[in-house]
């Protein structure tokens, strides 16, 4: 039975109880968030059953450790805190499951059972939960550093007693590899909030009410850094008109959402064009602060290849271990190398010499050896990557603070005079 078919069904009963001397009742009951599609939304009134507040939490998980003489009297913070986002059938049944897996009876032993369920359960949602990102250092990027370090400051309750409103999160676009994922990483540590993922291709398959099923689990899990990468993919239209009907509900629904959120989950959104989101987005109210994420600088490039390199040559924990002259060779040679492609050079490097059966020192020449076999992104890549440039560099805000180093290109006037 197809569904204009079921839903003339549904309108047919629904007229029949109404119409009824008898007192009926027609139930429709889903799991799924499925919202009723419109002929039968004005008909038949929905009821949403909301996930429990921290409260409610508190007194199931109070009710089921009752059993448990040793636990029922300690503070069961830890175990609401793992809760948060579950409804209430999970909390119950990731209780048990935690309670039957746990070796030791403690809170500390049970709280870390039920967050592995609660992260297999969001899974299951396409949503990807880490408690706290143990994200690695990384170069550059001073000015998003310091905005997230001012951020950090807004979500203090000292703020609220000041009327500031919670922030609501930050854009990044740049080119690919640039470390805009390790960025949002990054974010997530220095703010000390767990990280959760949502899968865009998964949204843009769910629609609007899955989204809403999502940011509700989120929401309830707060304080949380929510992160979309490919945040543009969720609003690329899919038909032959260029409009696509369930890219502008998702639209809707993220507009509002971002709009009237009031709890305290910073988003974090990651894409490499800015021109591919609805203008809508972009307009002020919606992301506080748009940064753009562009290729390394020469000390950035640096302070990129001495992290990495410390990861395989423990002299590098110590220092530099090449000369300045030998850092302005690797340095010119990588300019519009990515984060990303330096580290693979490094890597390879690191690789070549064990495969050589040669002691770990990696030296300009290993390096050098290995840039001129790495054609960069930006090579292969030219156009799109200035247009990804010029498009967002000058609209966005800087990731990175102007290169002032002894490293820096040397600024030159048109006649080559310095």
């Amino acid at each position: 039975m197809d569904s204009d078919r079921i839903i003339s069904h549904l309108i047919n009963i629904y007229f029949e109880i109404k119409n009824a001397t008898k007192l009926k009742l027609l139930i429709i009951l889903s799991t799924n968030n499925v919202e009723l599609p419109q002929p039968l939304s004005s008909l038949i009134p929905s009821i949403y059953t909301s996930l429990p507040s921290y409260d409610e939490i508190a007194e199931i998980i109070d009710e089921l450790l009752l059993t448990y003489q040793n636990l029922n009297s300690l503070d069961n913070s830890i175990l609401i805190n793992a809760s948060a986002g579950l409804t209430k059938e999970e909390i119950c049944l990731g209780l048990k499951l935690a309670f039957n897996s746990s070796q030791m009876i403690n809170i500390h032993s049970i709280a870390e059972n039920l967050l592995e369920y609660k992260i297999n359960r969001f899974r299951s949602f396409n949503l990807n939960f880490v408690g706290l990102p143990n994200a690695p250092d990384f170069g550059g990027l001073d000015l998003l550093n310091s905005y997230i370090e001012n951020v950090k400051y807004d979500f203090l309750p000292q703020a609220r007693d000041a009327n500031i409103p919670f922030p609501k999160g930050c854009l990044l676009v740049g080119p690919p590899g640039t470390g805009k994922t390790l960025a949002a990483n990054a974010i997530a540590k220095i703010l000390t909030f767990p990280l959760v993922s949502i899968d865009t291709a998964a949204v843009v398959a769910g629609g609007a009410s899955y989204l809403k099923q999502l940011l509700e689990r989120v929401e309830a899990c707060a304080p949380v850094v929510l992160y979309f990468d490919e945040f543009d993919k969720l609003f690329a239209a899919s038909n032959e008109s260029g409009e696509d009907i369930g890219s502008r509900q998702i639209l809707g629904t993220l507009l509002t959402w971002l709009q009237d959120k009031t709890s305290m989950v910073f988003v974090v959104a990651t894409l490499n064009r800015l021109d591919a989101l609805p203008p809508e987005l972009t307009r002020v109210g919606r992301f506080d602060e748009i940064f753009y994420v562009g290729f390394p600088q020469a000390i950035e490039r640096k302070q990129i290849l001495m992290l990495h390199l410390a990861r395989f040559d423990a002299r590098y924990e110590d220092g530099d271990v090449l000369t300045e002259k030998e850092w302005r060779i690797i340095l010119n040679q990588t300019v519009n190398c990515t984060g990303a492609e330096l580290a693979r050079m490094v890597e390879k490097a690191a690789r070549t010499l064990f495969h050589q059966n040669r002691e770990m020192e990696i030296g300009l020449q290993e390096l050098l050896e290995q840039r001129e076999i790495m054609v960069p992104l930006y090579v292969r890549d030219t156009d799109r990557i200035l247009a990804i440039e010029n498009r967002a560099k000058y609209i966005c805000q800087p990731a990175s603070s102007t290169d002032t180093s002894e490293f820096a290109p040397v600024i030159t006037s048109f006649w080559g005079e310095r």
